[in-house]
């Protein structure tokens, strides 16, 4: 899709109890797309209700007062439109796109699923066993089952802890009145962002945004974020033990960054140089290319409106893991201690800065990031000035920024594996008791 020609954001209404709706005008195609995103997420889910806000933005797409699931679908197919939702820790979002020619009867059918759903009880056991066997599904692949498990483990206590699509016991416990509840809480007008990009008129939206102002609630709030201040004072080892493991997935995490950080970008450019994801990042030369001891390693931070959790991760096979381990250990000391090199820095820096525009090149990239940017209340055009605010910064500033980040001694390691293998030999490695290696079951 090309770049439109014209850029229009749109800020309708400075109501604070209204939504805020903004626009981007692209007529490459006959299309418009639209991200209807609600502040609170999977962060919001009462304790022992994990999985609830997911599955409340699911069933509202599954029928109306006056439309059944079936029948939502046929309008859909009928206006050459899609509908869907996705949860994440701190925000909600319905996406959807239409043919342009269709976008009133589109936002009528919007408008009616978030005004007015039925929370049909037939749908709801429906959709609660596809969840479950979503999970189960997760449990079978160890690298999904890292990515949801380990969150829970380093975040206990906490609201990062509450895995997006819930646990198979929370699913399974979850009523209709858990929904509802949930539903007043996150269908909020005032907490909600209208984003849309297309091939029509920003005054198409209006009559759409009014209703929604006038007829959701806007009187309920959601949990404030709390930083998160438990992260070990040294080194933990924890083990999600599944039987008959050859191979470890294994994550390296440690306190993370807030978006405000003013060395974030600094640290961006040391991490994109450690384990960017490229054959030429350090933790690929180290773990892949001499030792070949895993097919992929990276490092990468996962955002939040609180600092979350900077993380190593990679794969090893049984026998190689300790080893591997206790090498990443070594690297991430020297990261700290020494930094990166002056050729690992040009090299980094020059790749963020050419391929910065990819992430910003199409009117969904630019909602996307505007939707970002908004959520977690950055400064306006933070991702597209990414590639001018890198390309003043240091070799000397990465380092420094390295030095005061990396906390070598106070990661979480986790793994999935299997512990009558793996245990003793990682014990033995580390130099540790293998009474201080946690052992978790690897079912949610």
């Amino acid at each position: 899709m090309k770049i439109a020609s014209i850029i229009l954001f749109i800020l309708f209404s400075i109501n604070t109890n209204a939504s805020e709706f903004f626009f981007e005008k692209d007529q490459s195609l006959p299309l418009v797309n639209i991200n209807i995103a609600l502040k609170g997420g999977s962060t919001q889910d009462p304790e022992g209700k994990n999985g609830v806000t997911d599955l409340m933005s699911r069933l509202i797409l599954r029928g109306t007062k006056s439309k059944t699931k079936q029948q939502i679908d046929l309008t859909l197919d009928q206006l050459g439109g899609q509908l869907g939702t996705e949860t994440r820790g701190e925000f909600m979002v319905i996406r959807g796109s239409v043919l342009s020619e269709n976008l009133p009867a589109f936002l009528n059918l919007i408008e009616e699923i978030l005004i007015t759903p039925s929370f049909s009880q037939k749908e709801f056991e429906k959709l609660k066993k596809e969840q479950i066997s979503n999970l189960m599904e997760n449990l079978d692949n160890d690298q999904k089952l890292m990515r949801t498990k380990f969150d829970s483990i380093i975040f206990k206590g906490h609201p990062f802890s509450k895995i997006n699509h819930g646990t198979i016991k929370d699913i399974t416990s979850l009523t209709i009145t858990d929904i509802q509840n949930q539903y007043k809480k996150i269908i909020n007008q005032s907490r909600m962002l209208i984003l849309a990009s297309g091939d029509t008129e920003k005054t198409a939206f209006s009559a759409f945004q009014k209703k929604v102002d006038e007829k959701l609630n806007s009187n309920t709030q959601i949990d404030v974020i709390e930083p998160f201040k438990n992260y070990p004072h040294k080194i933990k080892v924890v083990l999600i033990d599944k039987p008959d493991r050859t191979q470890t997935q294994i994550s390296i995490a440690q306190r993370g960054s807030s978006f405000t950080n003013p060395s974030l970008d600094a640290i961006q450019i040391g991490n994109f140089a450690f384990g960017g994801g490229t054959f030429l990042s350090k933790l690929m030369v180290e773990l892949r290319v001499k030792r070949g001891w895993t097919y992929g390693a990276g490092s990468a931070f996962k955002m939040a409106s609180q600092p979350h959790s900077w993380r190593v991760s990679f794969f090893p096979k049984n026998a190689d893991t300790p080893a591997a381990i206790k090498e990443t250990l070594r690297l991430l000391t020297d990261l700290r201690d020494h930094g990166i090199t002056q050729a690992e820095f040009e090299a980094a820096k020059s790749s963020m800065i050419n391929s910065a525009g990819f992430n910003f090149n199409t009117p969904e990239k630019r909602i996307e990031n505007l939707m970002v940017e908004k959520i977690f209340n950055l400064p306006e055009g933070y991702h597209k000035n990414f590639a001018k605010r890198i390309s003043d910064i240091s070799l000397e500033d990465v380092n420094q920024a390295l030095k005061k980040f990396i906390e070598p001694d106070h990661v979480i390691i986790g793994l999935v594996a299997t512990a009558s293998i793996t245990k003793a030999a990682l014990a033995k490695e580390l130099g540790i008791k293998e009474a201080n290696i946690e052992i978790v079951d690897y079912t949610f």
